[in-house]
């Protein structure tokens, strides 16, 4: 039985030229090559998958050719470049320090360094994973990467370049490799299945492609994996039921019943989607995706952000269509909002849940808005006169009785007006007389009509404070409730002035002044009405509400407090 190779060793790049995604790195070594400036370290960081160890042999190999092409590429036919393609080249040699990372596997490879290369002029040290190095490995290295010998070359490979010290860094060429685009691997899987016979579904591969995540390595290994399972056809079911993700059709689907307001549409494809074992977080996830390809659909500028076949870029400028881009913008941001808050939701699906049915009431909202609206027509109409009189304004915000306002002042205080209004209904049923009689309560704490400010008086500022706490403690606010009834309440000109206990309570005024200010103003009827707060400086016991002020007192009457807190470092928690 013939041993098999893994796609992505069998199809390992062999020339710079054939290195996928990476065009910017592989073009300046060819360059550095061809114009002999070639430097005596380098660094390759950048996700895993992506080339960077391939690079390294490739680098190597095109140094060593005695034959170099015109392009800077390796011949593939002088001895050198047989003895790399064989494996045998004794001028290449790999450490891995993940396994490696000791001072004494260190003085090793410096040791090697001392000796010339028996074939070609230079010998490459590719050390992989380097950021593994112990901090005295990484000390043990630097001379000799600062100077190594002529025929020595140094090319350090990484996926966390930021835990590389800053003395290694300095003294290599940086390279940074870039994530392969899901385009570019799905050409490259294209050519493997080709190249071994493979019927495929061009769908399925990109399919492939974005589950790599930008790694041609991890996508080689999942075409193994898909080409076993499946045969020698790859469809685009059979791959999107193996590899677990959901299909497309799903978010069409689903995003059409949002559009049109099909709440329970929108329940049951969510329920059919989990019966099929998909995590609800990844659900939002591709969600969320969808929605921004219908975004970025809207606009033939932007479609090219589409990492998707041509048939479904088609598919999805057609929806994009018919989703507003409100409604885009206003479900992207829910979806969102549950992504965030998905891993802290004790209930997760209940979060998934309601975030669909928000996305679903944006479209449903206007349409109910305008149903209430025709309905509110049918009842309440206006005469053609009272349209187009400019002394009859109807007053938009009316509970059982409509009103009308004939007089050129703004109504202040409606809430506390006695109005009737009658309509009589004369011989033309198109004409309707209103006849309104308006009656003041004047009391000390209604509003007036006059839109002139009453005077103030101490009396009435202490009982608008205590109404205003009276209706907050019937909301639950106990706390509030309690403070402003056990404050004293002064009048100044204009200016009301609490006088409260301690901060904590001026913390708590403080949240709500402004608020304080408007209902104030609003039950004196005097809109010049000012606000102070201020606490209490009577002598005394002070009291200690905050848990600093707590510390303080007891470490007062306890010195013993405050070393035991310096020497194991402790804080007053809150």
């Amino acid at each position: 039985m013939d041993n098999f190779i893994v796609s992505a060793r069998k199809y390992r790049p062999q020339h710079f030229n054939t290195v996928v995604g990476q065009k910017h790195i592989t073009d300046t070594l060819k360059q550095a090559i061809k114009n002999n400036k070639i430097a005596q370290a380098y660094l390759f960081c950048g996700p895993r998958g992506v080339g960077k160890t391939t690079c390294a042999r490739i680098f190597a190999k095109t140094i060593n050719c005695t034959n170099l092409s015109a392009d800077g590429e390796a011949c593939d036919t002088c001895e050198s470049c047989l003895s790399f393609n064989s494996g045998a080249s004794l001028n290449v040699y790999e450490l891995d320090a993940a396994s490696n990372n000791s001072v004494e596997d260190i003085r090793n490879l410096v040791d090697q360094v001392r000796y010339a290369p028996q074939l070609g002029d230079y010998k490459v040290y590719v050390i992989d994973e380097v950021h593994m190095l112990s901090a005295n490995a990484f000390n043990a290295f630097l001379k000799t990467l600062e100077e190594p010998p002529k025929h020595a070359k140094f090319i350090l490979a990484t996926t966390e370049k930021h835990k590389i010290i800053p003395t290694i860094l300095s003294r290599c060429q940086v390279f940074s490799f870039n994530r392969i685009k899901a385009e570019d691997i799905s050409e490259q899987l294209v050519h493997i299945a080709n190249s071994e016979g493979i019927t495929f579904d061009l769908e399925a591969l990109r399919v492939i492609a974005q589950k790599a995540d930008g790694g041609l390595r991890d996508a080689c290994s999942i075409f193994d994996q898909m080409v076993t399972f499946t045969g020698n056809h790859l469809t685009y079911k059979s791959v999107v039921e193996n590899l677990h993700v959901l299909d497309y059709d799903y978010f069409f689907k689903l995003t059409d019943a949002a559009i049109n307001g099909r709440l329970p549409e929108v329940m049951v494809t969510f329920d059919d989607i989990l019966k099929k074992g998909f995590d609800g977080h990844n659900f939002i996830i591709g969600f969320g995706e969808h929605l921004r390809n219908l975004l970025v659909s809207k606009d033939q500028f932007t479609v090219q952000l589409l990492e998707v076949s041509e048939q479904l870029k088609k598919r999805f400028a057609e929806q994009a269509q018919l989703c507003p881009t409100t409604f885009l913008l206003k479900s992207l941001a829910i979806i969102n909002k549950c992504d965030i808050h998905y891993k802290a939701a004790k209930n997760q699906r209940l979060q998934v849940e309601m975030a669909l049915m928000q996305i679903t009431y944006l479209n449903a909202a206007p349409q109910d808005a305008e149903k209430k609206k025709d309905e509110l027509g049918t009842n309440f109409q206006i005469s053609s006169e009272q349209q187009t009189s400019p002394q009859a304004v109807p007053v938009t915000k009316f509970s059982a009785i409509p009103v009308v306002q004939t007089s050129d002042k703004p109504l202040v205080g409606f809430n506390d007006l006695k109005i009737k209004s009658q309509f009589l209904l004369q011989n033309n049923p198109q004409t309707v007389q209103p006849i309104i009689e308006q009656t003041t309560v004047a009391t000390e704490a209604s509003n007036i009509t006059s839109a002139e400010d009453v005077p103030l008086t101490s009396e009435r500022a202490q009982h608008a404070v205590r109404s205003f706490a009276e209706e907050k403690s019937k909301t639950g606010n106990k706390q509030l409730y309690a403070t402003l009834t056990s404050s004293k309440i002064s009048l100044t000109d204009t200016t009301i002035t609490i006088e409260i206990n301690n901060e904590v309570q001026k913390e708590l005024l403080s949240n709500i002044k402004q608020d304080l200010l408007d209902e104030l103003r609003n039950l004196l009827s005097n809109k010049q009405t000012l606000l102070n707060i201020i606490v209490s400086e009577i002598a005394g016991e002070v009291k200690a509400y905050k848990p600093d002020d707590k510390f303080k007192m007891m470490a007062e009457k306890n010195p013993a407090l405050l070393e035991l807190k310096r020497r194991f470092d402790l804080n007053v928690e809150y």
